[in-house]
């Protein structure tokens, strides 16, 4: 299947239909079954910003949008950088000490990337999100997403700096 097509298999109904258009791939006949549920949704580009462009000449997805189970998940930076670029390249609790806002359940969380950190609950992954409920964004632990696995889909790995 091609990329243009899972793409379209993820987004479901009317949507699949504008992604097919949107992708050129002419057909928007792939449909999940009923079963399928999404683990994350995809924002369509905002208009007057820049595309971003693979290499294939394929327009890149958007970031992916999750949200966590847990309440007041702590969203971290290093703010005055006492650490230097510790807190984007092994994000922890010691190394992005500034908590700049808390996510709570049923918070649109627009994940930008995900790299890996301090472990937390078992999982190694710390993600960089946009909370695009409460307007904040910084360093989550992907322990607190609501997501079976550790590694978010769809979201890019590692982490080059946001």
């Amino acid at each position: 299947m091609t990329t243009a097509l899972r793409r379209i298999t993820r987004l479901g109904g009317t949507a699949a239909l504008l992604g097919a258009l949107a992708l050129g791939a002419g057909t928007a006949s792939a449909q999940p079954t009923a079963s399928a549920q999404p683990t994350a949704s995809v924002r369509p580009a905002v208009s007057g910003q820049p595309a971003a462009w693979t290499a294939a000449g394929e327009q890149a997805a958007a970031a992916a949008v999750f949200t966590t189970w847990a309440t007041d998940v702590n969203m971290r930076h290093d703010l005055n950088h006492v650490n230097g670029w510790a807190c984007p390249e092994h994000p922890s609790p010691g190394n992005c000490p500034d908590v700049i806002g808390r996510a709570q359940p049923g918070d649109q969380l627009e994940i930008s990337c995900q790299t890996r950190g301090e472990t937390v609950g078992g999982n190694p992954y710390w993600v960089f999100a946009h909370n695009r409920t409460r307007g904040i964004h910084g360093w989550m632990a992907s322990y607190f997403i609501a997501h079976p696995d550790d590694v978010l889909p769809g979201v890019p790995t590692p982490c080059m700096g946001p």
